[in-house]
């Protein structure tokens, strides 16, 4: 986004427009010599003067919500989707009205826009500049957080995303304020959670946030994780070991996992994979030994109550599900004696997601130092998880995405009858052909042949 596009959008516009300032994250943005994601704008009017404008430019327009209870209008330019501005209704009565009712210092400076689409004067009544320079997140005014607790998540994003501090007055307020997240729509908060986990040192601020209480405003099942003790592979209870394998999940994590907000997604996973945990533990009159069978099916079924209250996407309650489900299993693929295909099997199923499951699986075993855990064992799964990931997009994916040998069809011109029993041999055709066993459709047509014998 480049703040010379302005000049453009009001270039010779004939009609009277009211002050325009540009407001918010555009100039903080620009304060830090960085590029600006949005070009928002604030004015008086400004429904009239955004269809106005989208009119005389032939643009599109569509109405936003990036703040409760303010009008926004986004104009869009038909020819390049890339190109728009966003303009808000004033809220209050003059610009300083309007600042005074933003989040934090940072984001409540104003420049104001002359005719032509050039800039003027800058306001900053609360030296949010100065907080800039002093990589400082301050709240406007004691009461921010009461108007809208979400902001205690912004809090922590903005510090996560520009490295600054919460300075001490506005962590008060936190502390004074987290339960009123509880108020705050689901969906507002994961989007703010995801945008966290995607800075590059997560896992820093997530902790910040435990300490407040943050999380488990956020997600009270885990209350029950901390304190639960666990047996000696374990050096932490489990929340302690949860937040030391979201860490070591961070510290493996590359660029490029997959899909948008697949690693923000995959972290999150590694700091909820033992959710289950606390329901499933069980301790042996006999011997002491503490034990949590079926605790990842429970934590995949307790997901499921997450992903409604965060209003997710089935997309991402799915993936989020699938990876605490698996994580038991990636340990037992990695045991000698496991046949190829097994291993085929389930990068057959989880296709793509087998590497971010492979990486929680990795992090969790980083993050298991009790006594009884082998050292050797540890750097064993952690080699074979390398090698496995480096095999899968070097052979497996590539098996995964050929065509199938033969179908149905060719099993019917052997005098098979189609049913369940056509579908177990092509199956197992298709078995063969993942692990290698067979390369040609006359190979495979041999194979059937002897299945159909059998």
């Amino acid at each position: 986004m480049n703040i010379t596009s302005l000049k453009k959008w009001l270039h010779k516009y004939p009609e009277d427009i009211p002050q325009l300032f540009l407001i918010g994250g555009t100039v903080r943005d620009m304060l830090l010599n960085l590029p600006p994601k949005d070009i928002d704008l604030t004015c008086k009017g400004a429904r009239d003067i955004a269809y106005n404008l989208a009119n005389y430019r032939n643009a599109s327009i569509v109405p936003m919500e990036k703040k409760p209870h303010t009008p926004c209008y986004r104009i869009v330019d038909r020819a390049d989707s890339r190109n728009y501005i966003d303009i808000a209704e004033i809220r209050g009565e003059t610009i300083y009205d309007d600042l005074m009712q933003r989040d934090f210092t940072i984001n409540a400076i104003a420049v104001e826009v002359n005719r032509d689409g050039s800039l003027a004067g800058t306001l900053d009544p609360l030296n949010g500049s100065q907080d800039i320079r002093h990589n400082i997140i301050k709240s406007v005014r004691h009461d921010a957080f009461i108007s809208d607790p979400l902001r205690i998540l912004r809090a922590f994003r903005f510090s996560a995303v520009l490295n600054f501090d919460i300075e001490p007055s506005t962590l008060n307020q936190v502390k004074e304020s987290v339960d009123l997240l509880k108020t705050v729509s689901g969906e507002r908060i994961f989007s703010e959670l995801l945008l966290i986990l995607g800075t590059a040192n997560s896992a820093l601020f997530i902790n910040q946030m435990d300490q407040f209480g943050i999380l488990e405003v956020i997600f009270p099942e885990i209350s029950a994780m901390k304190g639960c003790t666990q047996n000696a592979f374990h050096h932490k209870d489990v929340w302690g070991h949860s937040l030391l394998t979201m860490a070591n999940c961070e510290g493996i994590i590359v660029e490029g996992v997959g899909r948008n907000n697949t690693q923000s997604l995959t972290k999150l996973a590694a700091l909820l994979h033992d959710i289950g945990k606390p329901a499933c533990r069980e301790v042996n009159p006999d011997t002491g030994r503490i034990t949590f069978y079926g605790h990842d099916e429970k934590g995949a079924g307790l997901m499921d109550v997450i992903a409604e209250r965060l209003r997710m996407s089935n997309r991402d309650r799915d993936f989020l599900k699938l990876l605490i489900a698996e994580h038991l299993h990636v340990l037992s693929l990695a045991k000698h004696g496991v046949k190829p295909a097994t291993k085929m099997r389930w990068f057959r199923k989880m296709k793509d997601d087998a590497i971010p499951s492979l990486i929680v699986a990795m992090a969790d075993v980083k993050s298991t130092l009790g006594p009884d855990s082998s050292t050797e064992e540890r750097e064993n799964f952690l080699r074979w998880s390398k090698e496995t990931v480096k095999d899968y997009y070097e052979v497996i994916k590539k098996r995964l995405e050929r065509r199938e040998l033969i179908t149905g069809r060719d099993l019917i011109a052997l005098g098979m009858e189609p049913g369940p029993e056509m579908g177990r041999i092509l199956e197992q055709i298709r078995s063969a052909q993942d692990t290698g066993e067979v390369n040609s459709s006359e190979e495979a047509l041999a194979l059937a042949r002897e299945l159909l014998s059998e």
